[in-house]
């Protein structure tokens, strides 16, 4: 875990000791994030070989090395920790204008170059321009007699012309939250292009994903701590994403006496932006995009003798000690199911639908949510179909776990509850095992004696931020 922080004067604010620790967690989650998305070891590199020395380091290919990543991070981290000991908080908003501070979370920006990852840009080099501003405003010695107040208004004003956004952490951590360009360990002004970027980029990933991801000597079940970020790849920016769906563009505003200085106080996404999040958002449950290609599930064998412990980083599994496919996919659709149906983000689009109809309201979600599971085309393999069925189960499982939410708006209830006996209508004619339970589950529900009824939890997401757990800061 990394830290940094300080000993300030309580009378003045003034630092007067900063404190950093860097530890190894990003370093080793960068590594881990790298070689899943580009292999390492195409050549014949062995587990005696993990330890560079230092004319190695020097000659790292920043383009595809996941060294020389992580060591991009560790240096963007120290500049974070630093700002910390300086005073100053996290701004995550940041990363939608420019990698604007170091102050954000950012997430590791991956191009794709005729069709090949490249990671040289993955993090940003020196401070922004953000932080440039805020140490100007927060250290700035003004001349003998000047009107302090004044000359830091002029510096807030300059600022703010200059579209310097800030949002801090109590609007951009929780999964309801509202500002759809605060997020944590997402990158540029548009949540929804880059989400496409991502999924683009873990597609890529996927296709070479294989032996050559771990070194000679290493067990083959090492592949699934490879696989689970490089597959997760586009969680993070998933939820930022979902953030537009009744989202509000807004600014802490201040009154001045030329009145509320910015102009921008809180603004509802417009429509088009909400439905094109949506879009995006339901193609990432599609059986295509959640679908561990053959190839990969097959050199996956349970875990090796001794390499059992020591992460949260897994997934979690209904098979076993073998790899499960099916449960690693129902966790990434629920990623984004629990998303669009965050219970505060559900009243805000029944609230911004009722003042603009172009926004798309709750029961458009629902409606679009379960047309893309329950009514998609049946894959023609077994496979699909089951990756299928799991989503399906998924949906109605979180639309009954919304109905039931008592702390959930009264309308918000009453539209999940809609969207399970649309669900008991797409099926009606279906004789499958799978939709039969489905109906009487349903039926189950809605007539209440689902108190006594044991419903089976979806398995649980893997431990995050960026893919550990949530030490430092």
């Amino acid at each position: 875990m990394s830290y940094g922080g300080g000993v300030a004067d309580p009378r003045t604010g003034e630092m007067i000791k900063g404190n950093v620790t860097l530890g190894s967690l990003r370093v080793r989650q960068d590594f881990t994030l790298g070689s899943g998305m580009i292999p390492q070891y195409a050549g014949n590199a062995c587990l005696a070989e993990m330890s560079p020395e230092p004319d190695y380091l020097a000659a790292l290919d920043p383009s595809s090395d996941a060294t020389a990543m992580s060591l991009a991070r560790i240096r963007q981290l120290a500049a974070h920790e630093t700002g910390h000991t300086l005073g100053f908080g996290h701004n995550f908003a940041a990363s939608s204008y420019g990698r604007a501070s170091v102050m954000d979370y950012p997430a590791p920006w991956v191009e794709i170059k005729d069709g090949t990852l490249d990671l040289s840009n993955a993090y940003a080099t020196g401070i922004g321009e953000f932080d440039k501003w805020s140490v100007k405003f927060a250290y700035s010695q003004f001349p003998a007699g000047a009107n302090e107040a004044a000359e830091l208004e002029k510096i807030l004003e300059e600022g703010v012309a200059h579209g310097m956004l800030y949002i801090q952490d109590s609007d951009a951590r929780p999964l309801g939250s509202a500002h759809p360009v605060a997020s944590l360990w997402d990158n540029g002004a548009d949540a929804v292009a880059t989400l496409k970027h991502e999924l683009d980029v873990r597609r890529i990933g996927l296709s070479q994903f294989g032996l050559t991801t771990i070194p000679i000597g290493t067990p083959l079940s090492e592949l699934e701590n490879r696989l689970l970020p490089l597959y997760l790849h586009h969680r993070f920016q998933a939820v930022a994403a979902a953030k537009s769906v009744g989202g509000v563009y807004f600014t802490y505003a201040v009154r001045t006496a030329s009145g509320p200085n910015p102009a921008r106080i809180a603004e509802i996404v417009p429509g088009a932006t909400q439905k094109a999040a949506l879009d995006a958002l339901l193609d990432t449950v599609t059986v295509e995009t959640l679908r561990i290609p053959e190839r990969i599930v097959r050199l996956i064998p349970p875990t090796a003798s001794g390499y059992g412990g020591g992460t949260a980083e897994k997934f979690e599994k209904r098979t076993d000690p073998t790899f499960d496919p099916i449960g690693s996919a129902t966790i990434a659709a629920d990623i984004t199911v629990t998303a669009l149906l965050q219970p505060q983000r559900a009243a805000r689009t029944i609230e911004q639908h009722g003042r603009d109809a172009s926004v798309p309201g709750f029961g458009d979600v629902i409606n679009a949510l379960v047309q893309r599971t329950w009514a998609a085309p049946r894959p023609t393999d077994g496979y699909g179909q089951s990756i299928q069925d799991a989503v399906q189960s998924l949906v109605v499982q979180r639309l009954m776990d919304l109905a039931a939410d008592t702390q959930a708006a009264p309308e918000v209830r009453a539209q999940a509850s809609a969207g399970l006996r649309k669900v008991k209508t797409l099926t009606a004619a279906q004789t499958t095992a799978h939709a039969a339970a489905t109906r009487e589950d349903i039926t189950r529900f809605l007539t209440r004696p689902a108190d006594a009824y044991k419903k089976t939890d979806p398995l649980p997401t893997p431990a995050g931020e960026p893919i550990g757990g949530k030490g430092g800061r």
